[in-house]
């Protein structure tokens, strides 16, 4: 029998297949939501230089390797919740505006949920920049220490 469970949008009781994220309702009504931030976002932004790099195939390569190298779980949710969520961003730990060298540095990535990303760049903003990314390095390490240690050579964290 196949594992079923609920629809992702809050509050919503709709039943689904493990691997189905939202109900028809919800998935149209986050995709919208979506498409309308993306655009509004992308309208306000200046640096061109960024924009560039997100839509280039090094970045392309570079988020899939982290999102694989993760096996596609929230970082973050996961060393704070104990949840096991599926990551749908990538987050450079070191802001690429801050260190350009580090934009595709496997050890400044971390795999999150747009919400998890939402709250980091909150705590950023609001004077805990220096603790949140220590708490990210520290979360990477526990996660190869965990999952990855003995398994791959070739990538260690900081």
């Amino acid at each position: 029998m196949p594992i079923k469970k609920y629809c992702s949008y809050t509050g919503c009781r709709v039943i689904l297949d493990e691997d189905v994220k939202y109900c028809e309702k919800h998935l149209k009504m986050i995709n919208e939501v979506k498409a309308s931030r993306d655009r509004q976002y992308k309208r306000s932004r200046t640096d061109r230089k960024e924009q560039d790099f997100y839509r280039s195939a090094a970045w392309v390569r570079v988020r899939d390797g982290a999102l694989a190298y993760y096996f596609g779980i929230d970082l973050f949710e996961y060393y704070t919740s104990g949840l096991i969520i599926e990551a749908d961003t990538v987050h450079h730990i070191y802001p690429i505006k801050e260190d350009w060298a580090k934009r595709i540095d496997m050890n400044n990535l971390a795999p999150l949920t747009e919400k998890s990303h939402q709250i980091i760049h909150y705590e950023y903003k609001n004077g805990n920049k220096l603790k949140m990314q220590d708490a990210l390095f520290e979360m990477k390490i526990q996660f190869f220490n965990d999952f990855r240690a003995g398994v791959s050579k070739t990538f260690q964290p900081l």
